[in-house]
């Protein structure tokens, strides 16, 4: 038996072909179209639910949250009306051991915490603070907030990015929403927009604008800093090239970060922590925006080109360098496992 996936898309409101959320499996590398699970409007960004039966989808032009049921492997059904969020919302995740989820808004900045009811539907949400920019200059005008991702770290703190404003926010999750507890700084112009942390506690961010990967560490009191920052190679360029999503190895030896304009996946080793870059690879398709790991496999949602691609994965290197299969998707931007109920 396969492993199986939902998978999330642009629709003719944000620019795309697709219909809403499908339903995708992979066998022995082989994948397949399960079927359109339920339609929706742009559903960019899912986040499935830990202990219940239900998928939460950011319908991100529409600046709303959808929340459905799962009734089967490929079928989704309502569960209440959607909720409103912010402009461009393009986030989603679900923090507190499956009692809140957090989203955030490309398009105004805003960062939300919804509670999560019994049922896995949401309530009210509140709004977070929002972001100050550590560079903003008196008299200028200013940059835009671009909250782009929120990521549950093991202390069990919220890590938010904000891709406009060059910086990171670390929250305490408390009654009624989320408390700030410091802002982290990085170079003006970098454009945080994905994370993710290592069992070692080091924080590794991509970064859309500079193209780079930059590892933080905090210390004893909490503070943070930059350890290092790595380039994806010689071939990506900054503003030219975009990084997209960035994750962790199962052995958590190596980083894979999917870019943009480059139809790329770069690998980046862990040498003490250090990202080193190992080299790239083609991602078999165009605008690589979203990318999973299966086993050996990446599977990788190319925007553009409107497939899946199945890459395998070399054992030495790390590097996707076999193509396992294709599957014709429209314009996917997001792949998440299923859970196993």
């Amino acid at each position: 038996m396969g492993k199986k996936f939902w998978v999330g898309g642009y629709s003719p409101d944000g620019g795309g072909t697709s219909l809403g959320i499908r339903a995708i499996e992979i066998g022995n590398g082989v994948l397949t179209d399960l079927g359109l699970a339920h339609v929706a409007d742009s559903p960019s960004w899912l986040a499935t639910h830990p202990g219940l039966p239900v998928l939460y989808a950011a319908l991100e032009h529409r600046g709303e949250v959808a929340v459905y049921r799962i009734v089967d492997v490929n079928r989704l059904e309502p569960l209440g009306g959607p909720v409103e969020a912010g402009a461009l919302v393009c986030h989603l995740a679900v923090a507190g051991a499956g009692t809140t989820l957090i989203a955030s808004c490309y398009g105004d900045g805003r960062v939300l915490s919804y509670p999560i009811h019994q049922d896995g539907s949401l309530g009210d949400p509140a709004l977070a603070p929002a972001s100050v920019d550590p560079f903003a200059v008196p008299g200028h005008h200013p940059r835009a907030s671009r909250s782009h991702q929120s990521t549950v770290l093991r202390s069990g703190r919220i890590i938010t990015t904000d891709l406009g404003h060059d910086s990171l926010r670390i929250w305490e999750l408390v009654a009624g929403g989320l408390r700030q507890e410091r802002q982290i700084t990085l170079r003006k112009g970098d454009g945080p927009r994905h994370l993710v942390e290592h069992p070692s506690g080091l924080v590794y961010v991509v970064t859309e604008h500079s193209a780079q990967v930059v590892a933080l560490a905090a210390d004893a009191a909490g503070e943070w800093r930059e350890v290092s920052r790595e380039s994806l190679g010689d071939g990506i360029l900054a503003g030219e090239h975009f990084p997209a999503e960035i994750s962790l190895d199962r052995h958590t030896n190596r980083l894979y970060v999917g870019v943009r304009g480059a139809r790329a996946m770069a690998v980046l080793g862990l040498k003490g922590g250090r990202p080193v870059f190992l080299g790239a690879a083609p991602c078999a398709g165009d605008w690589p925006r979203h990318h999973v790991q299966v086993g050996n496999s990446l599977l990788v949602a190319n925007q553009l080109s409107n497939t899946i691609e199945a890459l395998g994965l070399d054992a030495e290197d790390g590097l996707p360098s076999k193509h396992l299969s294709s599957l014709a998707l429209e314009s996917p931007t997001c792949i998440v496992a299923q859970i196993p109920r």
